[in-house]
Order: structure tokens, then sequence, then C-alpha cells
């Protein structure tokens, strides 16, 4: 599996002579699965099932945070390569920005996690 890999900002990463960066394996498998916790419901123009229900479920109510933490396991789960994602959120920064960790079980038993 491979994918364009983005900065921390999310934009495209170039390397020192101007070409995209390209991320394979594992490296590809957990920033796919940062994306796909960042993924909107309805998002994905070839596949609107796709993404976390931010604005029909979690912004629009007073959801437990469980609730998303669910959300960004299944979306987890999603991404090739994935056997078991545990999220871990952290408390809300006085910018209203959910953070987190997701630890990841890739399909061979190895293990690592991905901040988001």
């Amino acid at each position: 599996m491979k994918t364009l890999s983005l900065t921390s900002d999310w934009d495209l990463s170039l390397d020192s002579t101007g070409n995209l960066v390209v991320l394979s394996d594992k490296t590809a498998i957990l920033q796919d699965v940062c994306s796909a916790a960042r993924t909107w419901l309805g998002e994905v123009l070839y596949d609107t099932g796709q993404g976390i229900p931010y604005d029909t479920d979690i912004l629009n109510s007073e959801v437990d945070i469980s609730f998303y933490a669910s959300e960004v396991e299944d979306a987890a789960l999603s991404v090739p390569g994935v056997a078991a994602a545990t999220c871990h959120l952290a408390n809300p920064t006085k910018e209203r920005q959910l953070r987190g960790v997701i630890l990841v079980t890739f399909t061979d038993g190895s293990t690592d996690y991905a901040q988001f």
C-alpha cells in the first residue's frame, strides 16, 4: 500500500528535489488511519459512507466522548492492513480541539500508534 506523504499541517510533502514523497508499508497505514479519523462523513465523493459523523452526530449534540472514540476506531478499521484499533482521547484544548492517539494492530500482529 502506498500513499502521498503529508506534512504536520496536512499539506503534500516534497523531497529535496521537489518531488512528492510517497509512503509505503506501515507508515502509509498509520497516515491513512489519521486521515480516516479526520474525514467527515460524506466528504469522500467516491464513497460517501466513509468518514466520521461530525456534523450530524458529534457537533450537533451533547454526545459522550466515548462515542467519538468508537467512531474513530471504526474509521481506523476501514484502512487496509489494520486488524485492531483503540482510540485514546485527550481532554479538549482551550481552542476546542480534540487530540488523541490511535493504537493500531496491523494484520501481521505488530503494533504502533498514530497521533491526531
